[in-house]
């Protein structure tokens, strides 16, 4: 069973099976700015091209991006998606995600993002949610991985894989259920982590991608609940 809803010339698809998927979305609208009721960027815009998220921040200026779904999420989680890399000129190669983010305060985050529009990075670090970091940052042999937890920018856990495993082509899944956290390269498990508090202090907030000197397209969304 599944519910469309269309909202103006774009088709943003919710999908409810059994009461597991939240999200499908497979970026299949008209190439141009990504439709600003779904999504939001903060540094270099996400743009739709050729049926997916392009985000090109390996550029000579600002050189980070920001690009938030437009809606909270709450409760146990599965978040997966496909990006292929595209370029990095100083070979960041950076895939980061920002999970169950907000502000201390209460103010949505969509009301405050004029205070974000460079998309530096420190910004964020006052906020309230979880960085994956993704990086190979000039590194010839090996991927970096952080998990952190803010405000605070305090490191949970670090890891690193070697890069000869790594494709143009990269699954990334996430899991949240109560505590436990796990994040997901491919078929290779990064993190595994019992996170004290994780179920009371990020029950809910947003899901955004996060990159830095890096261009890249994303595909194929899903979010879904689990048990």
């Amino acid at each position: 069973m599944y519910q469309l809803f269309n909202i103006g010339v774009y088709c943003f698809l919710f999908v409810i099976i059994s009461d597991k998927i939240i999200i499908k979305e497979e970026f299949k609208y008209p190439d141009g700015p990504a439709p600003k009721n779904l999504f939001w960027s903060e540094g270099c815009p996400g743009n739709i091209r050729n049926g997916r998220l392009f985000i090109d921040a390996d550029t000579a200026a600002q050189r980070a991006s920001s690009v938030w779904l437009n809606q909270e999420l709450s409760g146990d989680l599965s978040i997966e998606f496909d990006v292929f890399l595209l370029s990095s000129s100083d070979d960041a190669n950076n895939i980061n995600l920002f999970f169950m983010y907000g502000d201390a305060s209460g103010d949505p985050l969509k009301q405050t993002a004029s205070q974000r529009q460079d998309g530096l990075y420190q910004r964020y670090h006052k906020l309230k949610g979880f960085i994956v970091t993704n990086v190979t940052n000039n590194d010839s042999v090996n991927i970096r991985y952080r998990l952190r937890k803010n405000p605070g920018f305090t490191l949970v856990r670090q890891s690193q894989m070697k890069r000869i495993k790594r494709q143009n082509k990269i699954h990334i899944k996430l899991l949240k259920q109560g505590e436990h956290f796990q994040y997901w390269e491919n078929d290779n498990k990064i993190f595994d982590e019992q996170i004290t508090d994780a179920d009371k202090q990020y029950a809910k907030g947003l899901f955004g991608f996060r990159t830095w000197h890096t261009s890249m397209e994303i595909d194929n969304l899903l979010i879904k609940r689990i048990e």
